[in-house]
């Protein structure tokens, strides 16, 4: 917004006053001694004023939504229902869309017998271990009589001056070979029972993947529902009941052949890109130990003939850190208020080509003059100011311009005040101190 100053307009319209008296009293004294004075130049002169000068950047971009879907069927089928339609509001989690899930219903069905199947087995391999371990210590105690048996009947078939053996060899044959058999028993014993523990291990594990086929069975069948992954609108449908559609993926989504578009219209952003010799506008400032300083803050407005008038606020949110090697520009990203900031009805849309006008540099108080005031010889320029009815010629520093003002500073010792008179029309060939005749003042800017 710019400033202006009545105080200003008032002393030059009175200085422009007395300056015209002297010279009228001049001039009929002049013309009484029969001398005819040197015509002095007229000039047309605005005072010094202040206003508010910014330093922006301009560019035009479209409004994005932060999230934006492309939902895809995550199964084949036909559609059977359409739920949801372009411009609905929904929330994470409804269905949009459901397919003809009759196969799929009767694959879950099987898939929860084949687990009441492999639940039932468990039972009777414990049981089964349970007899095995019997035998196994039926045979274990078989075997360890035998082997008393026969090392007893070892001891008594031996012949020795006592007493006569009392087993012929043929016995004691025979004793080993049923200690040699319980031992045999027992070890097939103990083999059976290890292979009742594994049994009952690999009835666990049939257990274990007759479940996860109920949930992959389950889970191909909750894709016959396409749901919303996040709350947001519907922009875009593209599937009709009767359609025969074909599992996909987002990235085959992007080519055009997603179910839904969703985006989220209170969550939206915009991005641009800037050249490189602009990145220091945008990047962190490095502090005095050399760690990155605060981002740099700054202001950032958008404007769209959508919504003529309007005015949304942004805030740069990211840059890149990198440069594009073709474009040699950087990528900003910056989040976007939905509601104008002069008017909360006007919002803004995904989609919308808008206008941004980013504020690098603010001057509140700059002192400015009309860019036609401003002389130019080399890199110095120059203003000229009419005091006691004479030209007076200062050098200035140019600061911020806009399309009609710029920004001066004076240099070296010279001065100016505020709402002194410059010259903006007859100053190009205008000598310093020359006198000169000043013309009706331009109209103060508004």
């Amino acid at each position: 917004m710019h400033r202006t100053n009545s105080v200003p307009v008032l002393l030059l319209a009175l200085f422009i006053g007395s300056a015209c008296s002297r010279s009228d009293q001049v001039v009929a004294g002049a013309e009484q001694n029969g001398v005819k004075p040197r015509e002095r130049p007229r000039v047309l002169v605005e005072p010094i004023s202040e206003r508010e000068m910014l330093k922006t950047l301009e560019t035009t971009t479209k409004v994005e939504s932060e999230f934006q879907h492309e939902i895809v069927p995550r199964a084949s089928g036909l559609v059977t229902e359409v739920l949801a339609e372009e411009g609905d509001h929904v929330v994470a989690g409804q269905v949009l869309a459901r397919l003809d899930d009759h196969e799929m219903r009767i694959a879950v069905g099987e898939a929860d017998v084949a687990l009441a199947e492999a639940r039932d087995n468990v039972p009777k391999l414990e049981l089964a271990i349970k007899e095995a371990e019997s035998r196994a210590e039926s045979a274990r105690r078989a075997s360890e009589q035998g082997q008393r048996d026969f090392e007893r009947n070892e001891t008594i078939s031996v012949v020795n001056k006592e007493r006569p053996g009392l087993l012929s060899a043929k016995e004691l044959e025979q004793s080993r070979l049923q200690r040699d058999q319980a031992l045999s028993d027992y070890e097939n014993a103990k083999f059976a029972l290890e292979r009742s523990r594994v049994d009952h291990a690999a009835a666990k594990n049939a257990v274990a993947r007759a479940e996860l086929q109920l949930e992959q069975a389950r889970l191909m069948l909750s894709y016959m529902e396409i749901l919303a992954p996040a709350k947001g609108v519907i922009s875009l449908r593209s599937l009709k009941v009767g359609d025969s559609v074909a599992a996909t993926t987002s990235f085959s989504a992007r080519a055009g052949v997603a179910g839904f578009t969703l985006v989220d219209t209170d969550d939206l952003r915009v991005v641009f890109y800037r050249p490189q010799r602009e990145l220091a506008l945008f990047r962190p400032r490095e502090s005095a130990n050399g760690e990155p300083g605060p981002t740099v803050a700054l202001e950032l407005t958008a404007e769209t003939e959508a919504l003529p008038g309007a005015k949304f606020r942004g805030a740069i949110e990211r840059v890149s850190p990198t440069i594009d090697a073709q474009s040699g520009a950087f990528r900003v990203t910056a989040h976007m208020q939905v509601a104008a900031e002069n008017d909360p009805t006007a919002k803004l849309l995904p989609g919308m080509l808008v206008r941004l006008q980013i504020i690098t540099e603010r001057h509140p108080n700059a002192r400015v003059v009309p860019k036609r005031a401003v002389l130019r010889e080399g890199e110095v320029g120059h203003i000229v100011l009419v005091r006691d009815g004479r030209a007076h010629r200062i050098a200035v520093e140019e600061g911020l311009a806009d399309d009609e003002f710029v920004e001066i500073r004076p240099q070296g010792d010279e001065t100016f005040a505020l709402g002194e008179p410059v010259v903006v029309v007859g100053n190009r060939d205008l000598d310093d101190g020359v006198e000169v005749q000043l013309g009706a003042a331009a109209a103060p800017a508004k």
